[in-house]
């Protein structure tokens, strides 16, 4: 005979079958048996598989740097042709560690080939202003001090031995100064003067071996590639200490005997 629901509660110690619907529950026997067994591995297995990525959106590929200007090897400079070659490679200097902060070149005036050649140390604050080598104040000094032994300013050709000017004014390092040294004998081969007047005394200690005093340096014949240069104080610093005119006076007249 059929057993009928009340008859397979008895003796289950239920009293009725929602309190043994709970009891399955309780133990996890919360679904009803299916007709076909249920993989929980699998399932745990393809729970824990990561989602596929999606496909990232398409991004143009960023356009090239743009060349950057070639830097100058320091040997290049004996292949230099004239004056302007020169400038144009200190131009593409753009490893010079002063030449990204400096408004302009200020490296040459003057005729490419003068029997006097004039070099300064660096340009001033005035002279990166304006891109020469004497400006203003200086330069008009310069010009009476040229005049005074017979020159004509636009007769001679003027030279910075550094065309950039140091941050601040301050006295130009190793690395500032020994990549253009090559430029500046380049440019002294290139003009061939028959006599050099130095101001400061940079040109005299970086060229003929000269003191690193201008004081100690100045009145002294030096030799650079076999051309007589004279140093003497520089027009800015004439203009600071008028008492050293004397000094710079007698350095003239012993430049004019020189002239050729």
């Amino acid at each position: 005979m059929e057993s009928k629901p009340a008859d397979t509660l008895e003796g289950s110690g239920f009293a009725s079958a929602a309190d043994a619907l709970a009891w399955l529950v309780a133990l996890g026997a919360d679904e009803i048996t299916l007709d076909q067994p249920v993989d929980r591995f699998a399932e745990s297995a393809k729970a824990a598989a990561p989602a596929p990525r999606p496909a990232p959106a398409f991004q143009p590929a960023p356009p090239p740097p743009a060349p950057a200007a070639p830097a100058i090897p320091m040997g290049e400079a004996a292949g230099l042709n004239s004056i302007a070659e020169i400038a144009q490679a200190l131009n593409f200097f753009e490893a010079h560690p002063l030449r990204k902060n400096a408004m302009k070149l200020s490296f040459f005036e003057g005729p490419e080939q003068a029997r006097v050649l004039v070099i300064s140390d660096h340009p001033r604050k005035e002279e990166d202003r304006h891109g020469l080598v004497f400006a203003e104040k200086s330069r008009l000094l310069l010009t009476n001090m040229l005049a005074a032994i017979g020159l004509r300013l636009e007769d001679v050709a003027l030279m910075n031995l550094i065309p950039w000017r140091p941050l601040g004014g301050a006295a130009p390092k190793p690395a500032e100064l020994n990549p253009v040294l090559p430029f500046a004998k380049r440019a002294i081969e290139l003009v061939r003067p028959s006599v050099i007047l130095a101001f400061s005394a940079l040109p005299g200690q970086h060229l003929a071996n000269g003191d690193a005093s201008i004081l100690r340096q100045r009145g002294r014949w030096m030799q650079v590639a076999g051309i007589p240069m004279l140093a003497t104080l520089h027009p800015e610093e004439l203009l600071k200490f008028p008492q050293h005119k004397r000094l710079a006076w007698r350095d003239l007249l012993a430049f004019k005997e020189k002239l050729p």
